[in-house]
């Protein structure tokens, strides 16, 4: 899109610039001027072909037609300045006065056209891009669907973790259970998560203790001390890891992650 709007600006910019210096430039003399104004339309008429095209190349297909019928119209000034210019010569020669006043103004006309067919040809790309549809880029998304849902960082950061108050020294196997064990404790929350510069998961930042976030212990758990495990409704983290151990390891240093 970006690329058309500007090619359409330069079109709409360039008869008005070529006309500017058809009236700030004009010979006196009328055959001068009228072969000077019938130059002055040929190159408002190749400025707005030329943008035009390139209106067409970046646009789609409904953009190209109105480029292509924008063209048409330049084409056309164009060959009233032709004409023009073969007035302005033929004055030029001696037919008169005039004939070189009237070819002047026929040149002037033939510049009107050709700024007016480069500023339609502006509008008309420009709007029909803009009413062109746009095709969706593949982005690679995952296949996530209501059945078969992801999971949102801000749902893993409000988890639970829960000791099953087992030796931490035993392997971790998932348990097969329909309802949390009584012995089970609640110990923390799941505060952060933690991700290396290629964005893997690494690690977590728990909250020990505290009441409502306040004063906690932070401490920053590897990505396998800690279980995601669901129980009916109810999903949550499970740890072999103590309340006791884990109050054990050294505060979160802030400074080692970004923010």
């Amino acid at each position: 899109m970006k690329p058309l709007v500007i090619a359409a600006t330069t079109l709409a910019l360039a008869g008005a610039a070529f006309a500017q210096d058809a009236t700030t430039t004009m010979p006196t003399d009328p055959a001068a001027q009228a072969q000077g104004a019938a130059n002055t339309a040929e190159q408002a008429a190749d400025q707005a072909a030329t943008a035009a095209d390139q209106a067409a190349d970046q646009a789609g297909a409904t953009a190209e037609q109105a480029a292509d019928d924008a063209a048409t119209a330049a084409d056309t000034a164009a060959d009233a300045a032709a004409t023009a210019a073969d007035d302005a010569a033929n004055a030029t020669a001696g037919m008169g006065e005039n004939a070189a006043e009237d070819a002047a103004d026929a040149a002037d006309d033939a510049a009107a056209s050709a700024d007016n067919a480069a500023e339609d040809a502006a509008d008309a790309a420009q709007d029909a891009a803009e009413a062109a549809p746009v095709t969706p880029p593949d982005v690679n998304a995952p296949a996530i669907s209501e059945a078969e849902p992801g999971v949102l960082s801000s749902w893993v950061t409000s988890r639970r973790i829960w000791t099953t108050n087992q030796p931490s020294s035993t392997e971790w196997v998932t348990p097969t259970i329909e309802e949390r064990p009584a012995e089970w404790q609640d110990i923390a929350k799941v505060n952060d998560i933690v991700m290396d510069d290629s964005g893997q998961v690494v690690g977590y930042i728990a909250d020990i203790g505290g009441f409502l976030g306040i004063g906690a212990k932070k401490v920053l758990l590897g990505e396998d001390a800690i279980h995601l495990i669901t129980v009916g409704n109810d999903t949550f983290f499970a740890t072999n890891y103590t309340k006791a151990e884990l109050e054990a390891l050294p505060d979160f240093d802030e400074k080692t992650v970004r923010k």
